[in-house]
């Protein structure tokens, strides 16, 4: 049984991730502009899954477990159409029946992470952030995991607890947006990744916007701003890639996912990667 499910897990790591990948605002918009037929097609594909069914169910394949799926989700609190049909929230719909349940965008993180990213069975993770359904499987198919919830602040500084080059892969899910030392944080998340190491996230992200737009109001009554925060803060735009550069990594994409047989619907959803 041990072999078949090793045979089983190789197989998937090599189910391409199916996305589009971008080292400039610059290549997005071009890609935009010459996909865009696809690009509808995909948005009148999206629009037909629309319902008025208290539960949403859609046929496919789960890429992690390499088995047929149904996704599904509750339509309770979706936008409305003029004709009461109900629209998806994708990133956090479309869940798999397999064991782990997990979403659309828990799904595609571990993708990401065993095609593009290196996660394999010898791979010391670090879980850099809130608690995320991905976490438990991407955790079970690491040598190691290490989970920190948030940063800490040690002499004004953002620190991570753990040693230089300490880890191979860094996943924070929907997390850095949070962070007000945004370019403190890339540094902090490099040092701890090892020589060939790679970090892999997801934010809210203004995919029409250039540059990213801070807040300045998060100090508290002693005028210390915390190393998290409940709100966002940061809107962020495509100089997202040059400040991970400027964090050290030498390279820095986005990646546009999106597969109607994988369940990875939605509008321009992007994983991150900087190595």
């Amino acid at each position: 049984m041990a072999a078949t499910a090793s045979v089983l897990d190789a197989a998937a790591a090599r189910v391409p991730f199916p996305s589009a990948r971008f080292i400039s605002q610059a290549e997005f918009v071009a890609w935009r502009r010459d996909v865009q037929d696809r690009l509808d097609a995909r948005h009148l594909h999206e629009a037909a899954q629309a319902t008025q069914d208290d539960v949403a169910v859609r046929a496919g394949t789960c890429a992690l477990c390499l088995r047929r799926a149904n996704f599904t989700s509750p339509t309770a609190g979706w936008p409305a159409l003029p004709d009461g049909r109900r629209v998806p929230e994708w990133s956090e719909a479309l869940r798999c029946d397999c064991e782990d349940a997990l979403s659309n965008r828990a799904r595609a993180i571990v993708h990401f992470a065993r095609t593009i990213g290196g996660l394999c069975g010898w791979t010391r993770l670090l879980l850099f952030g809130a608690p995320h359904a991905s976490h438990r499987r991407l955790a079970a198919e690491a040598g190691s995991a290490v989970t920190v919830p948030a940063p800490r602040m040690q002499d004004g500084a953002l620190r991570i607890a753990a040693p230089d080059r300490q880890f191979h892969l860094a996943v924070a899910v929907e997390t850095l947006h949070h962070i007000p030392a945004l370019a403190p944080a890339l540094a902090e998340l490099r040092r701890v990744l090892a020589p060939g190491g790679a970090l892999i996230f997801t934010a809210p992200f203004r995919y029409n916007a250039a540059r990213t737009v801070s807040r300045g109001d998060l100090a508290g009554a002693d005028g210390r701003v915390p190393a998290m925060v409940r709100e966002s803060a940061h809107e962020l735009g495509w100089d997202l890639l040059a400040h991970l550069r400027d964090a050290g990594f030498a390279q820095a994409t986005a990646h546009c996912y999106w597969s109607g047989e994988l369940g990875y619907l939605g509008a321009f959803n992007m994983i991150f990667h900087a190595a």
